[in-house]
């Protein structure tokens, strides 16, 4: 299995993400896992990306196409993979699809936890309020969530009113609890006939 998940800061793509790994048995591909990797080893490619990170920009389109291809690529993704955080706009989406076809790989759907830009605030509001105390990853200041924000209004959600209607889009209303949204996503996945 092949899965793409969007959502923005907040939606709950993180907590899904883990959920469908353990089912589907699948590596979780996560940029902002790969580049925190890179920052916290201090290669060039970390330090690089350390302060478009640290001002909650997203990195050169060109830096993340290319790690993504060296992880799709690597032993442990053959049965599959989950990516989480790319691509983000519509032209990372249109490198995307050029690169799949360049390393012979497809995506089996696309799936979007949809939720609403207020709540999204709010819970965004909440997990700084959690990083000040610790709890949470030190990026995770007001200022950066609400700039990822932003930027996901901006870049993400045009490049996902693209893929409305393509035939591996699947939408999900994020706005539930955990085990609400776990269930409308299992029973989208069962729709289509891959759970």
């Amino acid at each position: 299995m092949r899965l793409i998940l969007f959502g923005g800061p907040g939606s709950g793509k993180g907590t899904q993400a883990a959920i469908l790994l353990e089912h589907f048995g699948i590596p979780h591909i996560s940029t902002g896992d790969i580049l925190r990797s890179e920052r916290a080893a201090g290669t060039p490619l970390g330090q690089q990306a350390q302060g478009y990170m640290d001002r909650g920009e997203l990195v050169p389109d060109q830096v993340i196409v290319d790690m993504v291809a060296n992880r799709l690529q690597q032993a442990d993704t053959a049965t599959g993979w989950l990516l989480d955080g790319f691509p983000r706009n519509p032209s990372q989406a249109k490198i995307f699809e050029s690169m799949l076809t360049d390393i012979g790989q497809t995506y089996d759907y696309l799936l979007f936890l949809d939720v609403p830009a207020h709540i999204l605030q709010e819970r965004a509001l909440n997990r700084a309020k959690q990083a000040a105390s610790g709890q949470q990853r030190s990026d995770d200041t007001p200022e950066t969530i609400l700039k990822r924000l932003q930027v996901y209004e901006q870049e993400t959600l045009p490049m996902i009113q693209q893929y409305i209607g393509h035939p591996k889009f699947v939408h999900v209303d994020g706005t539930g609890t955990i085990a609400e949204v776990t269930a409308a996503i299992k029973a989208r996945l069962g729709e289509v006939n891959c759970v």
